[in-house]
C-alpha cells in the first residue's frame, strides 16, 4: 500500500468516527477536523466555517469567560509543552435544545518531526443523565431514610411515653391528645416520604384543565376558612397524579403559613392559626406569544427573601409540626415534568409560586 493510499485511508477512518476530533499544531491552530466535528457545528448553528480549520483553538478558549474553557486551554497547553502526556476532563455543553455532556481528551503526537495535539470530544450525555438520575434517586432514599430513622422516631417516642404513663396512671384526656397528635404527625411524615420515594417519573401525560385540577385539589386539603379563586384557566399536558401533589402541597403551604404568627416558617402547621380571610389565587402565566405556565399565590404574610432558596429542600422547616417535605414534593413533581418553579412575592405581599415550561395540547 502506497503512502498516499494509507494517508487517505487514515483520514477516511477518522471521518467515520462518531467522536468529534480536531488536530492542532504547536501554536493551537486547527489543521484538521473530522466529519463529526463539522456536523456538530452545522447542527447547532455554528456561524462560519464548521470545519474550524485555520482557527486558533486557544484564542476561542481565551475569549470565553467560562471556567471549562480555561481548564481546556490550560490542559492542552500542558500537553503541547510536554508537561503531561495527555489531558482529559468532563464538561457540560448548552445547546438551544438541550444540555449535553462531553469528555475532552488531548493527546500529543509527532509527524515528520512536528508536534501536534489530537483533541477528541466524546458525547457522554446518556451516561451523565443516568448518573444524575441515580444521584437524585439516591438523595431521595437518603431523605426517606432520615425521615424514617429520625423524624419518625421522635413522635413515636412521645406516643410510647404517654401510652406507658397512661397504663401506670389514671387515663388523662391531655395525655390521649398528645398520643393522637404524635401518631397523626407520624402518618403525615409517612405519607409525604412515600410520595418522595415513589413519584420520580411521569407515568402518563394527559390533557388537564387548570381550573378543574386546582378546585379538585382544594377539596382534598383542610383549608379552613380560606378561599380559592381561579383567575383564569388553560389546558396543558401533565401527569394528573403528580399535578395533584403540586396543588395540594402549595395550598396546604399557603394555609399553614398564612398568619403573621408563622412568618418564619412556610411549612409550619396551623397551630399558629391561619388568617381568617386568606385567599389563594390560581392563574395563567403568559409570555410574549403564548401561555408559559401557571401560578399559585396567596395574600398571607409571604416568604422572606432570604429563605426562598431553602424552602424546596427536603426537611426544611422551622416549626415542630410541619414535615418539611411539602414544598420538596412540589419541586420534585415540577422537575419530573421538566418544568421550572420559582418563588417570589405576590403583588399584595403574600407568597407566589410560578411554574413555567408547561406543554400545551397539540
Amino acid at each position: 500500500m502506497s503512502h498516499a493510499t494509507s494517508s487517505s485511508l487514515a483520514f477516511s477512518s477518522l471521518d467515520a468516527l462518531p467522536t468529534q476530533l480536531a488536530i492542532l499544531d504547536e501554536d493551537g491552530v486547527i489543521v484538521y477536523t473530522n466529519r463529526a466535528w463539522q456536523e456538530f457545528g452545522n447542527e447547532h448553528g455554528y456561524q462560519g466555517d464548521s470545519s474550524s480549520v485555520g482557527m486558533n483553538y486557544f484564542g476561542v478558549c481565551d475569549l470565553s469567560a467560562d471556567a471549562d474553557a480555561t481548564t481546556a486551554s490550560e490542559g492542552i497547553r500542558a500537553v503541547i509543552d510536554g508537561d503531561r502526556d495527555e489531558f482529559s476532563f468532563e464538561y457540560p455543553c448548552e445547546t438551544p435544545e438541550e444540555r449535553l455532556w462531553f469528555t475532552m481528551r488531548a493527546t500529543r503526537f509527532t509527524d515528520d518531526g512536528e508536534t501536534y495535539v489530537q483533541i477528541a470530544h466524546l458525547d457522554i450525555t446518556d451516561r451523565k443523565r443516568a448518573e444524575l438520575e441515580a444521584e437524585e434517586k439516591a438523595e431521595r432514599l437518603r431523605n426517606l431514610a432520615r425521615m424514617l430513622s429520625h423524624d419518625l422516631r421522635n413522635p413515636l417516642s412521645v406516643a410510647v411515653g404517654y401510652v406507658e404513663s397512661l397504663l401506670d396512671d389514671v387515663v388523662a384526656a391531655d395525655g390521649l391528645e398528645q398520643v393522637a397528635g404524635a401518631l397523626d404527625r407520624m402518618d403525615d411524615i409517612i405519607t409525604d416520604a412515600l410520595v418522595l420515594a415513589r413519584h420520580d417519573a411521569v407515568e402518563e401525560l394527559s390533557t388537564v384543565d387548570l381550573e378543574t385540577r386546582a378546585t379538585t385539589a382544594w377539596e382534598h386539603v383542610d383549608t379552613g376558612s380560606a378561599d380559592l379563586v381561579v383567575a383564569d384557566t388553560v389546558e396543558f399536558r401533565a401527569d394528573p397524579s403528580l399535578l395533584g401533589h403540586v396543588f395540594e402541597n402549595l395550598f396546604r403551604n399557603a394555609v399553614e403559613h398564612g398568619s403573621t404568627g408563622s412568618r418564619d416558617s412556610p411549612d409550619d402547621a396551623v397551630e399558629h392559626g391561619a388568617s381568617d380571610d386568606l385567599t389563594v389565587t390560581v392563574g395563567v402565566l403568559c409570555g410574549d406569544a403564548d401561555v408559559t405556565g401557571f401560578y399559585v399565590e396567596d395574600d398571607g404574610v409571604g416568604i422572606p427573601a432570604e429563605t426562598r432558596d431553602e424552602v424546596f429542600e427536603a426537611g426544611y422547616t422551622t416549626g415542630e409540626e410541619g414535615t418539611g417535605l411539602g414544598l420538596s414534593i412540589v419541586a420534585q413533581a415540577v422537575h419530573t415534568h421538566d418544568w421550572d418553579i420559582d418563588v417570589t412575592e405576590a403583588e399584595n405581599g403574600g407568597a407566589r409560586f410560578e411554574i413555567t415550561g408547561v406543554e400545551r395540547p397539540a
